[in-house]
C-alpha cells in the first residue's frame, strides 16, 4: 500500500512539475491529454489528483502562496516604510517571473479564490503595507492595493516579453517605485 501510495505521490509531483513548466512557457490551460503525455502518464492519472483544471490551478498556486506569505511577513517586520514597500514590490515580481500562474491569480475575477482565507489574508498584509507607506509618505495617497497588484503584473508582462527579464524587470519595478512617490 504504501508503495503505491509513494507511486502516486511521484506521478503527482511529476505532473505538477510538467504543469508548471508549461505553465512557464505561456501555456496557462495545460490540455490534461498532452501534460500526461509529457509526463509519461496515463490522462486517468492526471483526473485522479486534477479533476479539473482549477484543481490543477489551485496545486500549482500552493508553492508561490507560501513564497509569497514569506515575502509579506518579511515586509511586515522591516521598519522602514519605504523599503518594506521596495521589498514588497521586488520580492512579488521575481516570484511572479518564476511562475508564471501566480499574476494571473492575483489580479483575477475568480471570487472564490480571492475570497479565500489565504488571499485575503495576503491582501490585507499588502494594504498594511500600503497604508504604512501612505503614512511615511514614501506613496502617493491614492495608489489603491488593486492599482499596485495590477501594475506588478504588468510588470511582470512587460519583463517577460523581452530579453533579460529578470534585469527588465528589476529596472521596471524601480521606475514604479519613483513614479509611486507623492509630488513634492
Amino acid at each position: 500500500m504504501s508503495e503505491q501510495r509513494a507511486d502516486a505521490r511521484k506521478n503527482r509531483e511529476r505532473l505538477l512539475t510538467v504543469a508548471a513548466r508549461m505553465v512557464q512557457t505561456g501555456n496557462l490551460a495545460p490540455s490534461f491529454n498532452e501534460l500526461a503525455a509529457l509526463a509519461g502518464v496515463g490522462v486517468g492519472t492526471v483526473y485522479r489528483h486534477f479533476p479539473d483544471q482549477r484543481a490543477l490551478l489551485l496545486a500549482l498556486l500552493e508553492g508561490p502562496l507560501a513564497e509569497l506569505e514569506a515575502i509579506m511577513a518579511s515586509c511586515a517586520g522591516e521598519p522602514d516604510a519605504a523599503k518594506a514597500l521596495s521589498l514588497m514590490v521586488h520580492g512579488i515580481v521575481d516570484l511572479e517571473l518564476r511562475h508564471a500562474a501566480l499574476g494571473q491569480q492575483l489580479v483575477s475575477q475568480d471570487v472564490e479564490l480571492q475570497t479565500s482565507p489565504r488571499f485575503v489574508a495576503l491582501n490585507e498584509n499588502a494594504e498594511a503595507l500600503l497604508a504604512r507607506a501612505r503614512k511615511a509618505r514614501v506613496v502617493r495617497a491614492s495608489v489603491t492595493g488593486s492599482d499596485l497588484r495590477r501594475l506588478l503584473c504588468g510588470i511582470e508582462l512587460a519583463a517577460r516579453s523581452g530579453p533579460e527579464p529578470e534585469r527588465s524587470a528589476r529596472r521596471y519595478v524601480d521606475i514604479l517605485l519613483a513614479g509611486l512617490r507623492p509630488s513634492k
